[in-house]
């Protein structure tokens, strides 16, 4: 007699389905946190080398380098390269740009975007890149130039350094703007190059009188998308960040011009397409893909995630360099 076999029927066919997507939905979250997980440990080591590099330019050159040099002559990007195994790429960059009454005869071509130094700032620089934003390898603009993830602390008020802003006083920044001088073509090359800054110069550690562990070095920021400079660090409004705004604060960003503001493109951040004001000077706040806050690089070169939930006022005494606030470890 043959043995009658018995088959599947389509309910259990679809219980059995309807299982294996349940267990999917349930593990999918996992493996995102997971890979999310991951991703923010690649952010961390890169703020860590930043901080490091940070370090061991102070230890050649006796001072942090420049927050920027003028509008469009470069930033820490910049200087920082030697100290983050970027040596051949420092070498190609042009550094006689300069702030010149006429802007000189080759001005154009000295800038971040002229030809002299696009070999430059058409190249992605790993460490300078968080793996968490998905859209930072977009270039900005019509000629390729790179965006990137990380900002330095330009102070607790708005980026142009001025005082009173918003009846908050400025109190000083780890980083400044050294204009465009010629004279720091060697700067950070090889340990040996000369600063001579001008305007609100450069800072060594000890001006930073509220403690290297008070103050915040480097942040994080989202690349902007549709012609958005905001990540754009070869120029100066897109290498820095003030702390008028908490980590992934709904303030808008101010930028200096309308042009250089996108908020229709729904990935980008708030900000003011207004431009800049009279009264409201620049705002860019640092945020992040991470869920919940920022990493940051401190002074003494160590690295901490910031909630979005910490203190506006304590984040502030953060971004100052001496205005001697008590800061616990446990506020932030």
């Amino acid at each position: 007699m043959n043995a009658h076999r018995r088959g599947f029927t389509l309910i259990e066919l679809l219980v059995v389905i309807a299982i294996i997507a349940v267990l999917i939905a349930l593990l999918l979250p996992a493996v995102q946190a997971a890979r999310e997980a991951v991703r923010r440990a690649q952010c961390v080591n890169n703020l860590k080398q930043i901080g490091l590099g940070m370090h061991n330019y102070h230890d050649a050159n006796g001072t942090l380098p420049p927050g920027i040099k003028g509008c469009c002559y470069g930033s820490w990007q910049v200087f920082l390269l030697p100290w983050v195994e970027q040596q051949s790429l420092f070498n190609a960059w042009n550094s006689l740009g300069s702030n010149s009454p006429n802007g000189g005869p080759y001005d154009g071509v000295l800038r971040y975007g002229g030809a002299f130094n696009t070999t430059v700032t058409q190249r992605h620089v790993n460490v300078y890149k968080c793996p968490s934003d998905p859209n930072n390898m977009t270039p900005t603009s019509a000629n390729n130039i790179t965006s990137h993830n990380y900002v330095v602390n330009l102070g607790n008020t708005n980026l142009d350094q001025t005082s009173p802003y918003f009846g908050v006083p400025f109190l000083g920044a780890p980083f400044g703007d050294i204009g465009a001088p010629l004279t720091n073509q060697n700067v950070g090359q090889n340990g040996t190059g000369v600063l001579l800054s001008v305007i609100n110069g450069t800072v060594g550690f000890n001006q930073i009188t509220d403690g290297l562990s008070n103050t915040l070095m480097a942040s994080e920021l989202l690349v902007g998308q549709g012609g958005d400079l905001r990540g754009f660090g070869w120029w100066s409004n897109g290498a820095t960040f003030c702390a008028w705004g908490t980590p992934n604060s709904s303030i808008p960003d101010i930028q200096p011009s309308g042009s250089y503001c996108k908020p229709a493109v729904a990935s980008n951040p708030p900000c003011d397409p207004q431009g800049q004001s009279a009264t409201s000077g620049l705002i860019t706040s640092v945020r992040s893909k991470h869920p919940g806050g920022v990493n940051v690089t401190m002074g003494d070169g160590s690295v901490k995630f910031i909630k979005d939930s910490v203190n506006r006022l304590t984040w502030m005494a953060l971004g100052t360099k001496g205005n001697g606030e008590v800061i616990s470890s446990d506020s932030y």
